[in-house]
């Protein structure tokens, strides 16, 4: 790619103001793929809700990291491992030739539109938790959430995670990023066992019928 006259030699100003914006764009025009602009705008705004989401969460006093459902070392690099796959993801997003495997334009188009959908699952999921989200099991005693999206499926933000996980693997067919993604999603489907043993001894009868019900992911 050639750079236009008046790109900045200053690399700093691009992180202030609409200066950011500016070259955002400018990037897009020049280098990005329009799926690859989709991906990189999901991804904000998935950012944002989870930045609103905490931010309003720690107003209220409420400790946002639980306890660890399962071995902290399994618990905390199984998250890694997931947002590390979202990582390559983003990366590939600004960086179209990264990479050794040729994605051919429409199986991006769907890695791009099965993100997009993931968002809004996730979103969804958030509106329906509010200040009952937590990382590891909640100290504070909570109620079980089955209406909304919870009524289709017990696990709607870990689902969400796999389907950008999914994805990511689509968009950017690597080996470690398969690696990654496969880990993180298996690390999480212990923790959701871990999660699901609390739940029983927490809401017992409540759960029981809940379990029955509703499918642990769809």
């Amino acid at each position: 790619m050639t750079r236009s006259a008046n790109f900045p030699d200053d690399i700093a100003e691009v992180v202030t103001g609409f200066t950011f914006l500016k070259y955002f764009l400018y990037f897009y025009k020049k280098n990005m793929e329009t799926h690859g602009f989709i991906v990189i705008s999901a991804f904000i705004f998935l950012g944002l809700s989870m930045i609103i989401l905490g931010a309003t969460i720690s107003r209220k006093g409420i400790k946002f990291l639980g306890k660890p459902t399962i071995d902290e070392f399994f618990f905390y690099s199984g998250k890694l491992s997931l947002f590390a796959s979202w990582t390559l993801f983003i990366c590939k997003a600004i960086f179209p030739g990264m990479g050794l495997i040729r994605v051919p334009p429409p199986l991006s188009w769907v890695a791009a539109l099965l993100l997009c959908m993931a968002v809004i699952f996730f979103i969804i999921s958030f509106a329906n938790l509010g200040t009952s989200l937590r990382v590891g099991l909640p100290g504070q005693e909570t109620v079980l959430k089955t209406k909304g999206i919870f009524q289709f499926s017990r696990n709607p933000l870990y689902l969400s995670g796999y389907l950008v996980c999914i994805a990511s693997l689509m968009y950017y067919p690597n080996q470690v990023n398969l690696v990654l993604a496969a880990y993180g999603i298996y690390v999480h489907h212990k923790i959701i066992l871990g999660e699901e043993k609390f739940l029983a001894a927490r809401f017992g009868s409540q759960w029981e019928e809940y379990r029955k019900q509703v499918r642990r992911y769809l």
